[in-house]
């Protein structure tokens, strides 16, 4: 099999002149980058790397942010034979040296100046670094390098300089280089530290990111016109998995970022048929659009709901005729085809009508080219993921860990089923096993582990044998993540075994399901559910306070900041409510389930302190940063 750069160089063979990237500029506008314009960037600056010493098997720590560069140099160092150690320029100091420490880099690249700043104050703790890349040049270039005296410090201007020069002299050196790549060697280390707060480096090869842009067409059955947008972190697995699909599959990409106004404007100039987003992303969309329309008067409301309650039910028919629902036991077609084939028929004219007075009109105003969409790291809210489908407005979900490339599964593009995160990609093979007895096999609609088999999977935890091997046994990755397969295979999470809460009269209850279920409340931004070794069930919640706001003033009531909201007892019985009517029988939850007490929080979560990059809950953090609240909450 292929390396990632010998499979993109024959790529570029093939089409050169076709738009790899669409970047902008500082106006805000977009400019292409053909593939043939950008593998000669990508040669230029694997030369220039080769100037500066990096060589085959040397792990280069790799700082930066989203940006056309992060493709080229990322490219240069495979074509090297070398690999990155990559970090968005959020990360502090401290968390800097550990990852570029461990594998004691001798090479950084860093985006700009102040991630110089940032490594300059733990520099004693990396004594293996020598050489410094700054992609940014620095206002005064000779003062930059007399504060970093201890390293030897380049721009990359000068990295392109010198790589144009050895390239002319050394004509055809990289393509050879590039050359001697196999599958088995590393791409990337990648540093997540879980839950444990331990950072650990998860090795990925080539293979693994191969595998995915050959297995993605299974599922996702993409063509050589697409064009994504891509938002999340490109250092992040899931994001950097995408980019190779789109540059290995002939596509483009258009780099944006997932800040509401800058996102919808980048949408309206570029009109890309695909993206991928966390959960919180497209939840945004959904918030937007419902906003648009309730602006418009409560009859435009009212209209909305009607329709969109009718396409729901229309579409829920429609899934249960032609079988794309989860099944655990043996169908029967023609039965479901009888049954519903009715009731599918009366909504059918509904729903043609909602779609021209509105849905059709959303599609053309905001997903014009639209193929679909990819959500991924974290649950899709149902409501959103409800509300897509039934707008016609198609959007899958994945699933994956950066342990196993990271994508396991994703709904088939085609034949979605809903509620749930689709079937494995060819090169996976999965098995769910009992929690208690990992040896285990269960039954389709038996909860039980998630294990992956597969050369997607990362070789291990960089230089931990010991934990690799707790996760790792007989060649099957144990995700953590409690699931339901159905007979064909679909998944459904359903929790992780390490956030399972056991309440003092033992029962066991996945958080997750609850959190994503509270959230479905407008009025409820995020919900992080507590209980271990309680009685009962309590939860910290974090309001949206925009729409709170909206509520007190229709409703005459007032209180001072947001550090107050959580103090109002009208806000208080808002909040009671919208969870007492969610955590209910009706939807199928226990009565251990309830939630008894809870405490409305003064501030939204952010990334880096209470959300990860993936915008996922970090929950020991939450637990010490909360600890005076949930000690109050869980006290009997």
């Amino acid at each position: 099999m292929d390396t990632v750069i010998q499979r993109f160089i024959k790529t570029v063979n093939e089409i050169p002149e076709k738009t790899a990237q669409l970047s902008k500029d500082s106006a805000g506008e977009f400019h292409p980058t053909s593939y043939g314009e950008l593998l000669e960037k990508v040669k230029i600056a694997a030369a220039g790397f080769h100037t500066l010493g990096v060589k085959r098997g040397d792990p280069v720590g790799f700082i930066c942010d989203n940006r056309p560069e992060w493709a080229v140099c990322d490219f240069a160092l495979l074509a090297l034979g070398s690999y990155d150690v990559p970090r968005g320029c959020d990360i502090m100091g401290g968390p800097m040296a550990q990852i570029l420490g461990i594998p004691e880099c001798e090479f950084a690249i860093l985006e700009n100046e102040l991630q110089l700043e940032k490594l300059l104050a733990v520099k004693k703790e990396l004594p293996k670094l020598r050489k410094i890349i700054l992609i940014d040049s620095p206002a005064d270039p000779a003062e930059t390098r007399k504060k970093g005296k201890d390293f030897e410090i380049k721009t990359y201007e000068e990295i392109v300089t010198a790589g144009k020069a050895f390239q002319e002299e050394n004509p055809g050196f990289i393509e050879e280089e590039a050359a001697k790549g196999s599958s088995s060697d590393l791409a990337t280390i990648i540093f997540t530290s879980g839950t444990t707060g331990d950072p650990k480096g998860v090795m990925l090869t080539n293979e693994s990111y191969v595998l995915q842009a050959e297995g993605i067409h299974k599922n996702i059955h993409i063509t050589e016109d697409e064009v994504w947008m891509t938002i999340l972190p490109i250092w992040h697995s899931f994001e950097r998995a995408i980019n190779y699909i789109v540059f290995l599959n002939k596509n483009t990409v258009a780099y944006s970022k997932p800040i509401g106004q800058v996102l919808i404007q980048d949408f309206g100039k570029v009109k890309p048929s695909m993206m991928t987003a966390v959960p919180r992303v497209w939840e945004a969309l959904y918030n937007g659009i419902m906003r648009n329309v309730k602006a418009k008067g409560t009859s435009a409301e009212k209209l909305l709901n009607f329709f969109l309650a009718n396409a729901g039910r229309h579409e829920w028919l429609k899934r249960k005729i032609t079988g794309r629902n989860f099944q655990y036991r043996r169908p029967f077609p023609l039965v479901n085809q009888i049954v519903y084939a009715l009731p599918y028929a009366l909504l059918t004219p509904i729903r043609a009508l909602g779609n021209i007075l509105l849905f059709n009109k959303v599609k053309e105003s905001m997903f014009p080219n639209w193929f679909t969409g990819i959500s991924g790291g974290g649950a899709l809210q149902p409501r959103v993921d409800q509300f897509f489908a039934a707008a016609g407005i198609s959007l899958m979900e994945g699933y994956g860990l950066t342990e196993s490339g990271p994508i396991i599964s994703a709904r088939e593009a085609h034949n979605p089923v809903s509620g749930g995160v689709g079937v494995p990609l060819p090169a996976v093979e999965i098995k769910v096993v009992d929690v208690e007895d990992g040896d285990k096999p269960l039954k389709p609609g038996e909860r039980g582990v998630l294990m992956v088999k597969s050369a997607q999977v990362m070789t291990g935890y960089y230089g931990k044998p010991d934990l690799t091997a707790k996760v790792i046994r007989n060649g099957w990755l144990d995700t953590g993540d409690i699931v339901v397969l159905d007979r064909r295979d679909n998944i459904a999470i359903v929790g992780r075994a390490k956030d399972t809460i056991v309440l003092l009269g033992g029962e066991n209850i996945e958080p997750v399901p609850l959190e994503q279920k509270i959230c479905e409340s407008p009025y409820i931004d995020a919900a992080v559910v507590l209980g271990q070794d309680s009685k009962y069930l309590s939860a910290l919640i974090v309001p949206n306070f925009e729409l709170v706001e909206e509520y007190a003033k229709k409703n005459n009531i007032t209180y001072g900041d947001t550090s107050h909201v959580g103090d109002v007892p009208e806000i208080q019985e808002l909040m009671n409510g919208e969870i007492a009517a969610l955590i209910s029988a009706k939807n199928n939850f226990a009565p251990f389930e309830r939630i008894y007490k809870f405490t409305i929080l003064h501030e939204s979560f952010e990334v880096g302190r209470e959300l990860s990059s993936k915008m996922e809950l970090l929950r020991p953090t939450i637990y010490k940063l909360y600890k005076t609240e949930i000690e109050e909450l869980t006290r009997s």
